[in-house]
């Protein structure tokens, strides 16, 4: 497809500045280039691509939506370059492991197990990045991703950790109040505490075969708070039985019905490729004899 591939991988990397500058001045200047010459290698690169990477204003210069495309991937498949020579430098086991998840699964599962993989590797240095939505390789300097997901990952290596479970937990003195132990039917007095949507006790209901409305005396909290609000007797939530089994264990909470599997699970992903770096097989190795 393109004739000479080292001019082209030259043009992309006076590309990749001139787009982190937006300015072919600067970029001439860090490049101990003349402003005519980015000017011209910026030309043959579209050329060469068919296509318009910048817009050029007056004043500045903005990135064409092509433009912004390329610009993810070069970042992307420059950090990969980096980090593979640093590794390579340093031992592997060494420089820098970007792990991605969600604040929740790194606070009531990840972290408090973290400082063992941190005893096994002490000249790794971890950087954890948590969003309440899934993070995204081509936009975050990424390692490695915890997601919770039903595990379809295009153009990713992708490793089950585990599958969700879900079970309506609350206090002993809750079931109690309301003979949970005695007749589901009575769920229909309880109040009913929703984690992030309303949906799973929905479904919870009408697979147990309940005809009851589990949106009247209800209250809605995140994922992270929904167990807290349940330890106050503040009503019946569906746990999760990977981040609330010692309540359970403690007696703190119990498990009036019975859990049920989640169509989704937690998935190790990386990008292609990744797999393969011994960083990634060591936490790998490591995650998957924590689950």
């Amino acid at each position: 497809m393109f004739d000479n591939k080292q001019q082209l991988l030259a043009h992309l990397h006076t590309f990749s500045i001139a787009a982190k500058h937006l300015s072919f001045t600067i970029t001439a200047n860090e490049m101990c280039l003349t402003q005519s010459a980015v000017s011209h290698r910026i030309k043959k690169l579209e050329d060469q691509l068919q296509f318009s990477l910048f817009i050029r204003k007056t004043r500045k210069l903005e990135l064409t939506p092509e433009g912004t495309r390329v610009l993810a991937m070069l970042n992307t498949s420059f950090e990969l370059i980096f980090s593979e020579l640093e590794d390579i430098k340093n031992g592997e086991l060494s420089g820098e492991l970007y792990i991605g998840t969600s604040p929740y699964f790194a606070s009531a599962w990840l972290i408090p197990r973290l400082k063992s993989f941190r005893d096994l590797y002490p000249n790794l240095s971890l950087k954890l990045l948590t969003k309440q939505h899934q993070t995204d390789f081509e936009f975050d300097p990424l390692d490695v991703g915890i997601f919770y997901s039903e595990g379809v990952y295009p153009d990713h290596f992708s490793q089950r950790l585990f599958k969700g479970r879900r079970m309506p937990i609350c206090t002993p003195e809750y079931a109690k109040q309301y003979r949970l132990f005695d007749n589901p039917e009575n769920l229909s007095q309880v109040n009913f505490i929703h984690s992030g949507s309303y949906s799973a006790w929905g479904q919870w209901l009408n697979d147990y075969g309940l005809d009851i409305n589990c949106t009247t005396k209800s209250d809605l909290f995140t994922h992270e708070h929904s167990s807290a609000a349940a330890l106050q007797s503040m009503g019946i939530a569906l746990g999760r039985m990977e981040f609330d089994r010692h309540f359970l264990e403690s007696g703190k909470l119990v498990a009036p019905f019975p859990a049920f599997d989640s169509e989704k699970g937690y998935d190790v992903v990386c990008p292609k490729g990744m797999q393969t770096r011994p960083k990634f097989q060591a936490f790998l190795n490591w995650v998957q004899e924590q689950s």
